[in-house]
């Protein structure tokens, strides 16, 4: 017998068409589904443009919720060779005129010559910078430093006794070096010396301060003892100079060696080795401008006496032998009144504001031809951010109401529904967004979009009526509180703060954007399950027909072959008997 090795050979009948048209008919609510899953893969696609729109609106809403978006100054001057202006937000609108008198300088002085490329000599430079102020150097402390000093004699030499603190007197200035350790002594600040001459002393008898004051221009410090170098409670003319910097000079340093050392100390001195064709002469000038940048260069070594400099001694010794550029502060006038800076910015004065000087506008200032050619600076507001932020969010709101309006209406035209018309979830939040621009904000004066020229119209757009948003954004802050008021309430806060709180929820873990894309997610993966299971069960029946029509065929075969085999023995027999 022979064997059948496809389906409907035995048979005759079409076994790979039947069992295909039956595996389609099983597979037939795959169209269905895929249909389905593409609705919801359109709508979640849809949904992810609404959540971006919802993010840009509540991000537009986050920033001009504060009050610094809408902070804009504009600062004008009218002569711009001789000031510039800048103004922050915290400036308030303001006029004044401004005189430029003197411009802050940096000391510079040059040594006198000495043979070039030489070696001076061995020693020690000490540097100090601060104010320096005629003859003589001066201490004043704080009421708080010297709290209970009583002062007996004023404006004489110092005594014994003289000066008492808590009870505790003071050396005489002209104590011995083993002077008793009781107390705080006068201390020379360079030398260490007790041995001073020359001192005075004040007392204020408002703020308990004590002034002292050297004649010969020693720095004054308080000691707690006579071997004490440190406790330094203040030096200098005005108590602001700074502590000491040592320059260690060797035997064979030159004029450029001692240079590169004093700028590598950064003592706030730039020093420079000058050859003039024939000598050497070390210049130093100071980094910043200003008599607080004022330097003092001393030495108690005769080989470094032409590279000292005393600001206080005039005599000429030294650097002072030669012409001398002393540090100057900056003056100037605001309305008259006299200001003064280290610097020549001035931005302490207005706040908010600073003024950068360029040039004097004033000419033989303190003398009694004195000129002045005062310029006008102005601070007035700047309104271009109010509009901008409008502008943005009315920009971002409008947005998300396009996409939602298209999502959830009908278009009577075509007989077509929008993907989500009536969509409770999408609706919903539709309505919140559009009766949100009908509520209030208290606190400002106006208290309606509507009064700023921000209406809406049939379709919940926004649109903008520029000359009503001209005068509100002109109004003072009347527009910025509008949308920034905060009254601790979600319902009658400024607008701004209002969507950035709606934003904020829609786009929280449990809000509507979340819930429904959750939602729509949910049902995309059942589609894909119930896909699965149907394709699954079309691949087991296409497997069960093959099997049985197999089954079948090779039954029908056998059946073909025995009765072809029974018709060939009757014919044969049918012979045999004629």
């Amino acid at each position: 017998m022979a064997t059948i090795s496809s389906a409907g050979v035995g048979s005759g009948l079409d076994v790979g068409s039947i069992v295909s048209q039956l595996v389609a008919l099983e597979k037939k609510p795959l169209t269905a589904l895929a249909q389905k899953a593409t609705q919801v893969q359109t709508k979640l696609s849809a949904f992810g443009t609404v959540q971006s729109q919802v993010a840009a609106l509540t991000d537009v809403a986050t920033r001009i919720s504060s009050s610094t978006a809408w902070a804009a100054r504009n600062a004008t001057s009218s002569n711009t060779s001789a000031a510039t202006v800048t103004a922050t937000s915290t400036a308030g609108a303001t006029s004044f005129t401004l005189d430029v008198d003197v411009l802050a300088k940096q000391q510079s002085v040059a040594s006198p010559t000495v043979t070039a490329g030489s070696a001076p000599g061995a020693g020690t430079l000490t540097m100090r910078l601060g104010t320096w102020s005629g003859a003589g150097s001066s201490f004043t402390s704080t009421a708080t430093a010297l709290a209970g000093t009583a002062v007996t004699g004023y404006a004489t030499a110092l005594s014994a006794g003289a000066i008492t603190v808590n009870g505790v007197d003071i050396g005489a200035i002209s104590a011995a070096a083993n002077a008793p350790a009781r107390g705080l002594q006068v201390r020379d600040a360079v030398n260490a010396q007790t041995g001073l001459t020359g001192v005075t002393a004040t007392y204020d008898t408002v703020t308990g301060a004590v002034a002292l004051s050297a004649a010969d221009g020693s720095d004054i410090v308080l000691a707690t003892s006579v071997d004490a170098t440190s406790a330094v409670t203040g030096l200098g003319a005005s108590g602001t100079v700074s502590s000491a910097t040592n320059i260690t000079v060797s035997a064979s340093d030159t004029v450029a060696t001692i240079a590169a050392s004093i700028n590598a100390a950064n003592a706030g001195v730039l020093a420079t080795a000058f050859n003039d064709g024939t000598s050497d002469r070390l210049l130093l000038r100071a980094k910043t401008t200003g008599t607080a940048a004022g330097f003092r260069l001393q030495s108690s070594d005769a080989a470094l006496q032409s590279f000292v400099f005393d600001p206080q001694n005039k005599a000429g010794v030294g650097m002072a032998s030669q012409t001398v550029a002393y540090g100057v502060d900056a003056q100037a006038r605001i309305n008259g009144l006299a200001v003064t800076s280290g610097t020549n910015s001035l931005s302490s004065n207005i706040p908010g504001v600073t003024i950068n000087l360029l040039a004097t506008t004033t000419t033989n200032f303190g003398l009694p031809a004195e000129a002045k050619t005062p310029a006008t600076i102005n601070i007035s507001e700047d309104v271009t951010p109010a509009v901008r932020n409008v502008s943005e969010f009315v920009s971002a709101y409008n947005n998300l109401n396009s996409t939602l309006t298209e999502l959830t209406k009908y278009k009577a035209s075509t007989k077509t529904a929008g993907l989500f018309q009536g969509d409770a979830s999408v609706v919903g939040m539709q309505n919140m967004l559009r009766s949100m621009l009908g509520t209030t904000s208290v606190g400002a004066t106006t208290q309606y979009l509507s009064d700023v020229g921000l209406q809406m119209q049939v379709d919940g757009s926004l649109t903008i009526n520029n000359s009503k948003l001209t005068v509100a954004a002109n109004n003072g802050t009347a527009l910025q509180k509008l949308f920034t008021a905060d009254n601790g309430n979600a319902l009658t806060n400024g607008f701004a703060l209002k969507f950035k709180t709606l934003g904020q929820g829609i786009l929280s873990a449990g809000g509507a954007i979340n819930a429904k894309t959750s939602s729509l997610q949910t049902l995309l993966d059942k589609n894909a399950a119930d896909q699965t299971k149907v394709t699954d069960r079309a691949t087991q029946v296409e497997l069960q027909l093959k099997r049985r029509y197999s089954a079948l065929d090779g039954q029908m075969g056998a059946l073909t072959a025995l009765g072809n085999y029974v018709s060939q023995q009757v014919t044969l027999w049918n012979k045999n008997t004629a």
